[in-house]
Order: structure tokens, then C-alpha cells, then sequence
């Protein structure tokens, strides 16, 4: 099939989301003659991802953020439309968007909400020109949220996240992909045994890593909440990583901070303890206890104590001292 020249077709104005997609993806993949497929969103930097996998047709080029864009490289032409055909019938099938079709199903969040009972978490995963007005709608339902949707403004993210800590609820991303909530894991997350520990990351691969490390080492977690990877930064300031922690989520991840520049940079060696103090001292503890994952925790294998009057600069000087270190002398291992 070398040399096969890719066809698409686009939906225009339909959204699905992205696991949903790959599924889709996968059985198209799998068909007779069909070399690769991909269903996604027309937004440019996906459009980017199909054009470096060769799968980018003029047609897709037109798409737009609120369009589906199929995508596929086949043995021949007829091959390439009959794919393309079942690909529509597939997306036309109630069966694809849930668990099969049923005699109704809610088509708003407000309506979902309304008709559901106990509900306490709603997972928003559309557009992100349109996820700030469902996230808002959520909140205002009084429901924690998850916001998987990416491209949501730094503005909004600071309203959304202020809103939810007035109402006392939390708030989780944008661009969150990944959640254990008692238990159960959403979007890109793991099986993971329940327990006693609680997790806040604005990484979801290092909430899966982290994770994955305390269940091998016969633990479980309890929350693993995703803030998004910008609720350190500068313009949030944590806001939602701080609310997280006094809903009793214990853990966070250390190592990382922002530069002068904006960038993310690694703390270098000591960064994972730097980081301990100076929640410690955002949070008043009485005492910070550092131990290592791979150490026979709870037991620390190192100990120090952060009092309770530690002024917040010292904290911050140390991070950032050592991120300019690290800025200038590039990553650390951080054995």
C-alpha cells in the first residue's frame, strides 16, 4: 500500500469525543484494504497531527474546530469510498455515541442533570469555544467538574475556577485528562485499588504514574484529582491545587515549577523536597514529612520539619532559585 494517497470526508458541525473517535478509528483501521484511519475534530493543531501522518486530503484542509474530519489511506480508490461510507454509517449508529439506543436520551447538561439522580460530577468534553458555558452550567447545577475540552482561555479558566471555589466545589482542568473519583477512573486513567490516598496532579501522566506506583506497592488511592497544566502558573496561582488539598487530597506532585520565562523547568536535584516545604508552608502545617515512593514509606527515609511560621517568599525563593538553576544548566536527573 506504499504510495497510497489519502481521502477524507468531513462532518460539518458534529462533534464526538476523542475515545469515542478512536474506536471508531481503530474498526475503520481495521478493515479489509484500509492501511490507516483517523477520525478528529478540524481544529488546526489536529489538522497538523493527520498532515505529519500523511493522512491530510484537500478536503480536510477546509475543516473547521466545529467539524469531524475522516481520514484514511486505503489499497484503491473503491476501497478508500467504501471505508468512508462505513465510516458514516458507524457515526449514524445510536450505539457509537452511548450504549446502545434507547427511547430518550438527554441532549443538554441542565437536562441530563435534571433527569438523573445523585449526580455530583459532570465531565465536559466539547469544543473549547464551547466548554466554558457548559462548565458554568455545571457549577451552576452545584456540580464538580471535569473539564477534558483543551483550548479554553486563561481568562475563563480564572472565572471558572473562582466561581467553583465560591460554591465550594471543584473545578479540574481545562485540558484534565485524566481523574480517579472514589475509585473510578475517567477519561485516560487507570484501574486503580481504592484506598487511603489522595492525589493531586496538574500532570495526568504523572497522576497515572504516581498512581500506578502505589498501587504496585500494594496501596490505593482514594481521589486522584487533575487541575489542569496551567493551576500553577502565575494567573491561577494554584487555586484549584490548594482547594483540592483541603478536600483532603494528600499528595501532590513536586520536581516541577515555571521559570522566569513561563516555561516549565525542572527543580534539580532536592526540587521534590523544595516543593514539599513550600506547600507546607502555603498550607501552615506544623510538619513536613519527605519520603521517596521507592522507600518503604510510611516509614520517611528522610525527615524535616517545615514550621508553621516559614514566611511564603523563603518558599518561593527557593523555587525559583532553583529553577533558574535548572532553566540555565537545561534537566536534572532526578536521582
Amino acid at each position: 500500500m506504499n504510495g497510497a494517497k489519502p481521502v477524507n470526508r468531513v462532518r460539518r458541525a458534529f462533534y464526538l469525543d476523542s475515545v469515542a473517535l478512536m474506536r471508531l478509528s481503530q474498526r475503520l483501521s481495521d478493515l479489509p484494504e484500509v492501511e490507516t484511519a483517523a477520525l478528529m475534530i478540524g481544529t488546526p493543531s489536529n489538522k497538523q497531527i493527520l498532515a505529519k501522518a500523511g493522512l491530510l486530503a484537500a478536503d480536510g484542509e477546509d475543516a473547521t474546530p466545529g467539524d469531524l474530519i475522516i481520514a484514511l489511506r486505503a489499497a484503491s480508490g473503491g476501497a478508500g469510498e467504501a471505508a468512508l461510507s462505513e465510516a458514516e454509517a458507524l457515526l449514524d449508529d445510536p450505539s457509537t455515541k452511548g450504549g446502545g439506543a434507547v427511547d430518550w436520551q438527554p441532549r443538554t447538561l441542565i437536562a441530563a442533570a435534571d433527569c438523573l439522580t445523585g449526580t455530583g460530577l459532570a465531565l465536559i468534553s466539547v469544543p473549547g469555544e464551547f466548554a466554558t458555558a457548559e462548565a458554568r452550567q455545571a457549577l451552576a447545577k452545584n456540580l464538580h467538574v471535569m473539564v477534558f475540552s483543551d483550548n479554553v482561555s486563561i481568562e475563563d479558566e480564572q472565572a471558572l475556577k473562582r466561581e467553583a471555589c465560591e460554591r465550594g466545589l471543584l473545578l479540574m482542568g481545562p485540558d484534565c485528562g485524566t481523574a480517579l473519583i472514589a475509585g473510578t477512573p475517567l477519561a485516560f486513567a487507570n484501574q486503580i485499588p481504592e484506598g487511603d490516598i489522595g492525589i493531586v496532579s496538574a500532570s495526568g501522566t504523572g497522576l497515572q504514574e504516581v498512581s500506578s506506583l502505589i498501587a504496585r506497592g500494594g496501596r490505593g488511592v482514594s481521589h486522584g484529582i487533575g487541575v489542569g497544566s496551567r493551576d500553577l502558573g502565575d494567573a491561577i496561582e494554584g487555586v484549584m491545587t490548594l482547594a483540592a488539598i483541603d478536600a483532603d487530597v494528600l499528595v501532590s506532585q513536586g520536581f516541577i515549577a515555571r521559570g522566569a520565562d513561563g516555561q516549565t523547568v525542572l527543580l534539580g536535584r532536592g526540587g521534590s523536597d523544595t516543593s514539599a516545604a513550600y506547600f507546607a508552608a502555603r498550607l501552615s502545617a506544623a510538619r513536613c514529612e519527605i519520603c521517596s515512593l521507592r522507600s518503604s514509606c510510611p516509614t520517611p527515609s528522610r525527615g524535616a520539619s517545615a514550621s508553621a511560621t516559614m514566611a511564603r517568599w523563603s518558599a518561593a525563593w527557593l523555587c525559583s532559585r532553583s529553577a533558574r538553576k535548572a532553566s540555565s544548566a537545561g534537566p536534572t536527573n532526578p536521582k
